[in-house]
């Protein structure tokens, strides 16, 4: 495989994320809540609520990254969060989650980001091996404990 090209998304996109946004799901053993229309909102509103970049081979659809944004207020710049970060099963394990992580982190100093971050489901351990091993990124151990909030109820 050639590297993937990898470029923002495109409102074209959005059946092809749509549908990556349910596999990655479905693998963590949720449905997806959300339509095209709420992604078309998500990424291509005014303002836009996240920002995406998808992965290409051969021009077929690969894999995609979705950064949600917050502000630092004590430095008050931005800082992104890779929230999402999925490759087809097929292209697994060549470079392709290393290239969008890449991307991203050309995406996050192109808005003046300090900080980007990814992390995983805890139960994950196929992802967490892959980001353990990938020598872009460096394990956080003193972010301290998170925890929820619960909302309902």
């Amino acid at each position: 495989m050639t590297d993937p090209s990898i470029t923002p998304a495109r409102p074209a996109d959005l059946p092809d994320i749509h549908a990556m946004v349910r596999a990655l799901s479905a693998f963590h053993g949720d449905t997806a809540q959300v339509t095209l229309a709420h992604l078309q909102e998500i990424f291509f509103g005014t303002p836009p609520q996240a920002h995406a970049l998808i992965a290409r081979a051969n021009g077929a659809p690969i894999g995609y990254a979705g950064l949600t944004q917050t502000t630092i207020i004590h430095e008050g710049r931005p800082m992104l969060d890779i929230h999402h970060l999925y490759v087809r099963e097929t292209h697994r394990a060549k470079g392709v989650g290393t290239a969008l992580i890449e991307a991203c982190k050309d995406h996050a100093r192109a808005i003046g980001a300090t900080r980007l971050t990814i992390g995983t489901d805890p139960r994950n351990a196929t992802a967490i091996a892959a980001y353990r091993a990938m020598p872009i990124l460096r394990e956080n151990l003193t972010s301290g404990p998170r925890f929820i909030v619960p909302l309902a109820g």
